[in-house]
């Protein structure tokens, strides 16, 4: 009896980590003939060599008319209004240029929530996307491939939402993967329906069924966060000397470890860690601390880096971690990853602006320092730092429960810090209740199996 085939696409580096190097494809193998669509493929073809599975590079994509951009616009505005969605309604309040077309649109958004047509809209975004026919060398591809199931791994993007369009053409049945916590109530709404849905938790797959009601219908699964099984894999950690000694760090000073989210979203953060930088070396923090500076791994940070090497040679930053920007397609390979685990594994404590990266602190059970408000004298951005921080709801449930260590001003940041040195426990930790929280079991290294195990079960029933 031949194997069911499943079709992977994927187009992050976030996403491909878990296919490269977690338990996900060693255990789905063995039940299911595999091919993967990676678009870092290209520029990174050694660490996509998978014993028994065929890797290609990803599609080239012809986007959407450009006009439907506009009614998908209009769809989601309509359904931000109905569902009162303040993730997204803090996105555009802070985040977008109120023109006059978006003023329009979110007029008419307005108009088809306050008139109850909101579910007729998304239904005629759905069969316009459909209708597009500038992709027929996928849908050829996909002819060609003859999948059984397609795994979609990054619904909301770009590209991999053409794949699954070009699927649904030819009745191949669709597996979307919610690859992180946020993406059900910030990002932008799917245009397409998949037969099933993997997520991260069941209050994840709650919140899919509220923002997405016609899921209800499909089939969901929660299938943990195999991108952190390489947190259990002592191949992926570096010796201590030896991470030590690329930063220049010695083994006498506690590590904290200052990790920076996208310059695109809070633009404030940068600002933010140089003050502190400034002040941890007028509070003598950096007699008593090592500070090292994790920039966004795929976010250029170069032109930042002379201004923290003006404040003190001790301030260390990563930037060693980002693929160079010359790069067409980036990733990160297994040096870049081994980097990531060992930066986690070795640091004492972890400091953040309401990002992931608290997860990846937990994983290792380190204590975190969460950074909810604005710390710039620029008053303008003390809104939006509180609302993201207390209204977006990902980092509301966690709020909610009292899982993360927030602080609201330096007095607090510094006086953490002090008493840490004399008291290991001084800083609330609560790994395991967030890891749990978020992931819905503990890591021991076994999401990616548990996720493989999860789709199995889905063809084994359909078999």
């Amino acid at each position: 009896m031949n194997k069911p085939k499943i079709l992977i696409v994927t187009t992050s580096v976030f996403t491909d980590r878990m296919l490269q190097y977690s338990t996900f494809l060693e255990r789905l193998k063995e039940e299911a003939e595999v091919e993967i669509w990676a678009k870092s493929f290209i520029s990174n073809p050694e660490d996509w060599r998978i014993e028994d599975i065929q890797v290609k590079a990803f599609p080239k994509v012809n986007p959407l008319p450009h006009w439907t951009s506009y009614i998908r616009r209009v769809n989601e505005y309509a359904w931000m209004n109905r569902l009162d969605a303040k993730s997204i309604k803090i996105n555009i309040k802070y985040k977008v240029k109120k023109t006059l077309l978006i003023k329009f649109l979110l007029l008419l958004g307005y108009l088809f929530s306050l008139l109850r047509c909101h579910k007729l809209l998304e239904k005629l975004v759905f069969k316009l996307v459909l209708m597009n026919n500038r992709n027929k060398g996928i849908n050829q591809d996909l002819k060609h491939s003859l999948p059984d199931y397609l795994l979609v791994f990054n619904p909301f993007w770009v590209e991999e939402p053409i794949v699954a369009l070009e699927a649904k053409k030819n009745n191949i049945p669709i597996i979307s993967i919610i690859p992180s916590w946020d993406n059900v109530t910030t990002k932008s709404r799917m245009v397409y329906k998949s037969n099933y849905y993997g997520l991260w938790s069941s209050v994840r797959i709650n919140e899919l069924f509220t923002y997405y009601p016609y899921t209800k219908k499909a089939k969901t699964f929660v299938f943990g966060t195999p991108q952190y099984d390489i947190f259990s894999n002592a191949h992926f950690l570096q010796k201590k000397e030896v991470f030590l000694d690329q930063y220049h760090l010695n083994d006498s000073l506690p590590i904290l470890l200052y990790t920076l989210g996208s310059p695109l979203f809070i633009t404030t953060e940068i600002d933010v860690c140089l003050q502190f930088c400034k002040l941890a070396l007028q509070e003598g923090i950096l007699e008593k601390y090592q500070i090292l500076i994790r920039p966004h791994p795929i976010k250029d940070f170069s032109e930042y880096i002379p201004k923290f090497k003006h404040i003190d040679t001790r301030i260390k930053i990563q930037s060693d971690v980002q693929t160079s920007k010359t790069e067409k397609n980036r990733f990160m390979n297994k040096a870049m990853l081994e980097n990531w685990v060992s930066t986690f594994y070795y640091s004492d404590i972890v400091i953040a602006t309401s990002s992931t990266t608290l997860l990846d602190a937990s994983m290792f059970n380190k204590p975190h320092i969460n950074i909810t408000e604005n710390l710039t004298e620029d008053k303008q951005y003390d809104d939006f730092l509180k609302d993201v921080s207390y209204k977006f709801i990902h980092l509301k449930n966690l709020n909610d429960q009292k899982l993360l260590n927030n602080i609201t001003n330096w007095e607090m940041f510094f006086n953490q810090l002090h008493q840490y040195i004399n008291d290991k426990n001084s800083i609330q930790n609560k790994s395991k209740e967030v890891v749990i929280a978020l992931a819905e079991q503990k890591n021991e290294g076994k999401y990616g199996a548990f996720f493989a195990n999860q789709l199995i079960k889905i063809v084994k029933n359909n078999a």
